[in-house]
């Protein structure tokens, strides 16, 4: 009887385990999200859920599959957009890879770093980013996590929430669709 009350407080305790993301942005409650339908990228190296009714494109060429999607029935300062995309090449999670991309997000696209880590993300070594900035005379938040999933290919999962309502929320609801990815090997 012992043993079996230890193996349920045990699977208890690995399926309450928040993610790194889920942990980093303090993720609390989840959407349950209705009426998910699956996509899986054209080079076929992942498959991802998202609400039935939101607009999605695929698109590929010979080094990179991107699934694009976003709740296009609400205003663009109340959803999120995310694009979920396998890339072909070399890929190094380190400071100088950090670095390089704080310095890209903050010149190129006017950004500032608000917080960003190493971990894992479905056990694959990942480095997350989270800036800031105006667009179109809007604020938003981009987060872009990139996963190392081979020696020469990655995944690189973002999104982008626009206005200063209910931004966490929306952070929690990306990353709540970003758990959902099935890697393919």
């Amino acid at each position: 009887m012992k043993k079996i009350i230890v193996l349920f407080v045990a699977i208890s305790i690995v399926s309450c385990k928040k993610s790194l993301l889920e942990s980093e942005f303090n993720c609390k409650n989840s959407k349950n999200f209705s009426e998910l339908k699956e996509y899986k990228d054209i080079l076929k190296n992942f498959t991802i859920k998202v609400p039935k009714n939101w607009k999605t494109s695929l698109y590929f060429d010979e080094y990179s599959s991107e699934v694009h999607t976003a709740d296009t029935t609400k205003q663009l300062t109340e959803t999120y957009l995310l694009d979920i995309s396998w890339k072909q090449g070399e890929l190094k999670l380190d400071d100088a890879f950090a670095n390089s991309l704080t310095d890209s997000l903050r010149i190129k696209e006017r950004l500032i770093t608000a917080k960003s880590g190493f971990g894992e993300f479905k056990n694959k070594p990942s480095y997350f980013n989270l800036s800031a900035g105006k667009y179109s005379g809007h604020q938003y938040q981009y987060l872009q996590v990139f996963i190392k999933t081979n020696v020469d290919e990655y995944i690189t999962l973002t999104t982008k929430v626009f206005g200063d309502t209910n931004v966490d929320e929306r952070l929690c609801e990306s990353i709540e669709l970003f758990e959902g990815i099935q890697l393919i090997d």
